[in-house]
């Protein structure tokens, strides 16, 4: 057994997964979606990070025709269908009205701009909203296909539909035996709790500022190595052990987390079933980083931070059994991988 690739962020087998907060819900529901999130050992040498970049296109009619601020909604295939149908026959946009940043990719972001005012938008991905100067994000999932649809209309009845080739990707199966039984299998009790804990993190992600703190890109709030990368399936005394949304830092207790961009604390909590110590900012438009098994807070909920900033310290607390860092990013409900989007190792 590999035990020194598990040292780190094991018992993240729930914390770093099942339950923690991804926005994922809990096991036994997560087994009719994506796997529930759950922690995995370091990678061996020959899985590198993926190269730094950002990629996603992302659905819906964000700034609605009638919303001069920023307006949102929930982009759904019947959405998608609906929106085709009553454009259909209506005049093509020129490609240049729509911009975009970043490459598409499982677990990607994409940075989009709109040249024009936006009449509705259909995009069977998520959740988005739409800026008064026409920039929004997009993201894909981690089970993204290898083709996703954005359809927007713009006021003047013009129809721009651009199709991205979404990048797939292969997440290596970690497989861990002989662990006790209580690493693996949680106890009802434990599963009520991480319910509870999952619609109070799911009803701060709903929420979205105007901010734009993405604009500046971002950076690692503690470096040292990776003991587990996002989307990492795992398997525990071989049953299905879910899947690791975040990536883990392997650094001591104490070890300073600075705020990877600008934006402002909307959770702080102490002992969360599983994830222990956690801290969420909201970087705008719906994209938020949380931050679990921390140790103490150097930050308070509504204060607003900058890059940089120290905003916690690394700990060991919920269940885990090495100190280190695990950091989550979402797009609302659609996690993202962090590693896309910094521009250097963590080391």
């Amino acid at each position: 057994m590999r035990v020194s690739a598990i040292l780190v962020g094991l018992l993240t087998v729930a914390a770093c997964g099942r339950g923690a907060p991804s926005g994922s819900p809990d096991a036994s529901a997560q087994a009719s979606a994506d796997p529930a999130p759950d922690a995995s050992p370091a990678p061996p040498a020959s899985a590198s990070a993926p190269a730094p970049a950002s990629a996603a296109p992302t659905a819906d009619p964000g700034g609605a025709a009638d919303a001069g601020a920023a307006a949102d909604a929930s982009a759904s295939a019947d959405a998608s269908a609906s929106a085709a149908s009553a454009d259909a026959g209506a005049p093509p946009a020129d490609d240049s009205r729509l911009s975009v940043e970043g490459r598409a990719v499982q677990g990607g972001l994409l940075r989009a701009k709109l040249n024009g005012k936006l009449r509705r938008m259909a995009f069977p991905g998520h959740r988005v909203t739409v800026s008064d100067e026409g920039e929004f994000l997009i993201a894909f999932s981690r089970n993204a296909p290898a083709q996703e649809k954005l359809t927007i209309t713009f006021d003047d009845g013009q129809v721009l539909e651009k199709l991205f080739d979404v990048e797939q990707r292969t997440f290596e199966v970690d497989k861990v035996d002989h662990l006790p039984e209580n690493m693996v299998k949680l106890d009802m009790a434990t599963r009520v709790k991480l319910t509870q804990a999952e619609k109070k993190l799911d009803a701060i992600r709903s929420k979205y500022t105007k901010k734009n703190c993405y604009k500046d890109g971002f950076i690692w709030p503690s470096k040292g190595p990776i003991s587990s990368r996002y989307g990492q399936p795992r398997v525990l005394n071989g049953t299905d052990g879910g899947i690791h949304w975040g990536v883990d830092i392997a650094v001591p207790v104490g070890t300073a987390v600075r705020a990877p961009a600008c934006g402002k604390v909307v959770f702080v909590e102490k002992d969360l079933p599983l994830s222990g110590h956690t801290m969420i900012i909201d970087h705008g438009h719906g994209l938020t980083s949380t931050f679990i098994h921390l140790h103490g807070f150097a930050a308070k909920v509504n204060d607003e931070v900058k890059q940089g900033q120290v905003i916690a310290t690394v700990g060991m607390t919920g269940r885990t059994n090495g100190a280190h860092l695990d950091w989550r990013m979402n797009l609302f409900d659609t996690r993202v991988d962090p590693e896309l989007l910094v521009s250097a190792p963590a080391k």
